[in-house]
C-alpha cells in the first residue's frame, strides 16, 4: 500500500489542483482503511491458523 499512496503522492503533484484535492481525499480514506484492517490483523490470523489446522487434520485423516 505504501507504493500505491507514494504513486498517488506523485499524480497529486503533477495534476490540477482539483483533481490533486479527489487524489489527496482518496490516499487519506486509504490510510483509514488500513487502519481499520490493522485491528482485524490479529483475528484474521486466529482464523488462517485455524483453517490450517483443520486442513491438516483432514489431510491425516486420508
Amino acid at each position: 500500500m505504501i507504493n500505491l499512496i507514494a504513486k498517488l503522492k506523485v499524480l497529486a503533484s503533477q495534476s490540477q489542483k482539483s483533481d490533486a484535492q479527489t487524489i489527496q481525499a482518496a490516499i487519506d480514506r486509504i490510510k483509514e482503511l488500513e487502519v481499520k484492517l490493522a485491528e482485524y490483523e490479529e483475528d484474521i490470523t486466529d482464523w488462517q491458523v485455524t483453517v490450517e489446522q483443520q486442513m491438516r487434520r483432514r489431510k491425516d485423516d486420508r
